[in-house]
């Protein structure tokens, strides 16, 4: 098949970098013995797109070796200001906790938008606290919009290149929902994301709430008049 083919031809070879001691914590990755919450630790999905935990969004040294222009941040709290002081770096803050109940699927449109245009003017980084459920969710939802793949080719994919990724059982039912609705999400809910989310020195964010805005208005004008 040819998402099969796109998979295959993407394999690329680039294993998971970590930095700083190991702690002795409960919470490792997987046989990698990574502590994702005192160690910085990313992973490149493809060309110009890296997942990673909160400690590695945070670290100016690593910013600075992947050459990141955007990091998006999907999260309970923000990264603090002082991660992107003096620096060009765009950032995208979605507000979310772990939890099944917490809907993520009307923020993929701006998340993909996002992506894409790190990639296209630089490197982007998206991350969560342990850069296992959240921003993996973010990442699979990108690459099977970009490249038109299933979820579990996706997910397959991403876990290939980062091991210990766990989306939680109701993101893998939003990421199948994506996929059902052929990662088209219209309408009040994606009206809803714009509105909620928190941007800094992003003006996407602006330009995509009047575009979502005319294209509910305009319609509900043309139906009253």
């Amino acid at each position: 098949m040819f998402g099969d083919a796109i998979v295959n031809f993407l394999s690329i070879q680039n294993p998971i970098i970590a930095f700083g001691t190991l702690k002795n914590w409960s919470r490792r990755a997987l046989y990698n013995k990574i502590d994702l919450c005192t160690q910085s630790c990313y992973s490149q999905i493809i060309p110009g797109l890296y997942l990673s935990n909160a400690r590695a969004a945070a670290d100016r040294d690593v910013l600075r070796h992947l050459k990141i222009t955007h990091v998006l941040t999907v999260e309970a709290r923000r990264l603090p200001k002082s991660a992107f002081v003096d620096s060009d770096i765009s950032t995208l803050y979605i507000r979310a906790n772990d939890t099944p109940q917490t809907n993520l699927l009307p923020y993929f449109p701006m998340a993909n938008a996002f992506i894409e245009e790190g990639i296209q003017k630089g490197n982007v980084l998206v991350h969560c606290h342990f850069g296992v459920s959240r921003s993996a969710t973010l990442v699979i939802a990108y690459i099977m919009q970009k490249y038109g793949l299933r979820y579990e080719q996706a997910f397959n994919f991403v876990r290939q290149r980062r091991r210990f990724i766990n989306p939680n059982p109701g993101f893998v039912n939003q990421l199948k929902q994506y996929q059902r609705i052929n990662y088209d999400v219209r309408g009040i809910k994606r009206l809803e994301a714009y509105m909620n989310v928190n941007a800094r020195k992003h003006r996407y964010k602006i330009a995509s709430f009047a575009a979502v805005l005319v294209g509910i208005v305009v319609p509900l004008a043309v139906l009253v008049g």
